[in-house]
């Protein structure tokens, strides 16, 4: 793909601000798109990437998240990182509490996110959406059940909305990273081998991909992304 296979579009990040979606964002534009970063905490003058714009979004908020898609100009793609991640514990010992909000911040985002997504895209005869899973997502949840299930989720929500926006011209998929190489991961697993985890700027090339016209063909799709781990 060349640099700017995204040249004249219009993508909107939730989720750009953290350690993967600061590389998404820098491939996006070097691609040529033109960039709106959503998310809930939005960062420092300092700290934000240059000929980028910047709203706040609460994707738990149906209204935010439906203003942030009415921004013109309207855009091709939407890519969604928001997520978060909780730490292992065994069904003996769940919290339900926890799997609630697992549930809320991996799948009800995405869902809400998709919800508002697709007709503003069909309106203007399709574009992509992409989320973020996780390779968990086609584990067997061992210790992870609150976790692995609302990625799992993810992926089911991805066959539903590309089933559905078929006909729209609509794509959706997404990306399912093993751990991802960034400094928090590497902060709270100092012994692992760091060199086999995918890294953000790899997983962006492939968002990027994602969101172009070379990936034309390919909707409903889960794709593995786990490096060498």
């Amino acid at each position: 793909m060349t640099g700017r296979a995204l040249s004249g579009r219009r993508i909107i990040v939730l989720g750009g601000t953290g350690g993967l979606g600061r590389s998404v964002v820098e491939r996006f534009h070097f691609d040529g798109a033109s960039v709106l970063v959503g998310d809930a905490r939005l960062p420092t003058d300092a700290d934000r990437q240059d000929e980028v714009d910047y709203l706040t979004v609460d994707a738990l908020d149906e209204a935010s998240v439906a203003a942030a898609l009415a921004k013109t100009p309207p855009p091709a793609a939407v890519v969604n990182l928001i997520g978060g991640y909780t730490p292992p514990q065994s069904l003996s010992a769940l919290d339900i509490a926890v799997l609630r909000q697992q549930l809320e911040v991996n799948l009800v985002t995405a869902a809400i996110v998709t919800k508002h997504a697709m007709p503003v895209l069909a309106a203007q005869a399709g574009g992509a959406i992409v989320h973020v899973s996780s390779r968990v997502a086609v584990q067997n949840g061992e210790n992870g059940f609150a976790y692995s299930v609302s990625k799992l989720g993810v992926v089911r929500l991805v066959e539903a909305a590309a089933a559905e926006g078929r006909e729209h011209g609509v794509r959706v998929n997404c990306i399912m990273p093993s751990i991802i190489d960034t400094p928090a991961n590497r902060a709270a697993i100092p012994g692992a081998d760091f060199d086999r985890w995918p890294k953000p700027a790899e997983l962006a090339a492939v968002l990027s991909f994602l969101v172009s016209d070379d990936a034309a063909l390919i909707s409903g799709a889960a794709i593995p992304v786990y490096g060498r781990s």
